[in-house]
């Protein structure tokens, strides 16, 4: 059996025993697959049912997650997700957002930075061979300069969401709890630090450094603060 036979046999041997119901079994293969470099939507997706049957929370979100951040359009990554997402305790609720910004953001997260590179091309390429068009007098009117107009500002627009898109991947290093009752002190060590509050698996934080065997967050509410690098799992 050679290397590149690896993923796909021990999926077939996670995917066993999913359905013979041997949860832990399963969890440890498909861990295993990701331990070489195999990243896949369809396994991030599986390890989240694993991770969901045993009750783990936290890592059935940052499964699912991942799953979601591969193949933001699928529908049954998106459903497992937000089923997960409503067991949380710790559930912070953020104010409605403006609308044109949530639509921006609803748009923007429905392609892989890829895909929005790929679509950004093809729409230069058509763009070019417009112009090449308009040079030679193939296309001519009021018309054909709409849409070489029209074009060019769904060029920017697209090219302006993809690099919005990068720099934000770029930017934020979010991550995972999934452990319950983790303890956030004023600084990377036990001791005199403070405990400014606690939060259980499943919360999302942004990471924003680490000291050692310690991480600082930051939640989406603004709370800040230490917790152990073991008891959060860092999204690619």
């Amino acid at each position: 059996m050679g290397l590149a036979d690896i993923p796909n046999d021990l999926f077939s041997q996670g995917n066993n025993a999913m359905i013979a119901e041997k949860y832990d079994d399963a969890l440890q293969l498909y861990e295993s697959i990701l331990e070489i470099g195999y990243r896949n939507p369809d396994l991030y997706y599986n390890l989240g049912n694993a991770y969901y049957r045993l009750h783990y929370i936290g890592h059935a979100i940052w499964a699912y997650s991942e799953a979601s951040i591969l193949a933001p359009r699928d529908v049954d990554i998106q459903h497992n997700l937000d089923v997960t997402l409503a067991r949380r305790i710790d559930r912070i609720e953020l104010p409605e957002s403006f609308f044109l910004l949530k639509m921006y953001r609803a748009i923007k997260s429905n392609l892989t930075l890829r895909e929005w590179i790929v679509l950004g091309s093809i729409i230069l390429l058509f763009q070019s061979m417009w112009v090449f068009g308009l040079q030679f007098g193939w296309f001519r009117g009021n018309m054909s300069q709409s849409i070489l107009t029209g074009l060019m500002v769904l060029t920017l627009g697209i090219h302006g969401i993809a690099a919005d898109k990068y720099f934000q991947n770029n930017r934020t290093n979010t991550g995972v709890v999934i452990a319950n009752g983790v303890d956030a002190y004023s600084g990377p060590f036990y001791g005199e630090n403070t405990i400014l509050f606690r939060i259980n698996e499943g919360s999302l934080a942004d990471i924003k450094q680490s000291q050692k065997d310690w991480v600082e967050i930051i939640l989406i509410d603004g709370k800040k603060g230490w917790i152990p690098s073991e008891s959060i799992r860092t999204l690619k």
